[in-house]
């Protein structure tokens, strides 16, 4: 009789664990691609340090035990924004180079594109990975290898870019693709950067244009 009741107690113990299990699975079946999306535009907005988990759980309109379930707390939410911001990043990158256009039309479109998404923004909010850069990088070892593998891989696309570029005669050869892409990377990041100190449309431009020269 004891052993039965026992057994009992342990099935129904082992039912109300699958069920709260199926509960929480139901509770985390909010958005969290949007949710994220929301954090994103949040950090990218006040930076890391200026955003408190109670603007996390205001803005994104979750508990924050609904946060640590899901992300771990809000560092682990930052480095998942960054992330996300990353691949978006290297998405229109990638696409923009795939398009079928001269080589010179294409990058200068993939400035003309950066820009007008950088006027486009009220906020002037620039970069998400370039302010990940300025703000946490040198603290943040996880966000320096970010960063890293990020401007890595954005390098890799232009530089691949490049050479097959140079190898049909649209481009100039006179500098190696790797490092024309570095000095392009480190173009873009400029504009992004200078967005955020009001520079202007016109003066954008003429810096476009000085460093799309050394393609010629």
């Amino acid at each position: 009789m004891a052993l039965a009741l026992i057994l009992r107690l342990i099935l129904e113990q082992s039912l109300q664990n699958v069920l709260y299990c199926r509960v929480m699975a139901r509770q985390k079946t909010f958005d969290e691609e949007a949710l994220l999306a929301r954090a994103m535009e949040l950090f990218w907005q006040q930076g890391y340090e200026a955003t408190s988990v109670r603007d996390l759980n205001d803005h994104l309109h979750i508990h924050s035990s609904s946060l640590y379930n899901t992300y771990g707390g809000k560092r682990d939410l930052y480095l998942a924004a960054l992330a996300a911001y990353r691949r978006v990043e290297y998405e229109e990158t990638e696409a923009r180079l795939a398009e079928p256009l001269p080589a010179r039309e294409t990058l200068a479109r993939l400035f003309a594109d950066l820009v007008d998404g950088l006027l486009a923004d009220d906020s002037r909010r620039g970069s998400f990975t370039l302010n990940a850069a300025v703000e946490m990088a040198a603290r943040d070892a996880a966000v320096a290898r970010q960063l890293e593998e990020h401007f890595a891989d954005i390098t890799r696309l232009l530089a691949s870019f490049l050479a097959a570029a140079q190898e049909r005669g649209e481009l100039s050869d006179a500098h190696a693709p790797v490092e024309l892409a570095w000095f392009l990377l480190l173009n873009l990041y400029s504009l992004a950067a200078l967005v955020k100190v009001g520079a202007s449309r016109e003066q954008l431009d003429r810096i476009i244009r000085i460093t799309l020269s050394v393609v010629d």
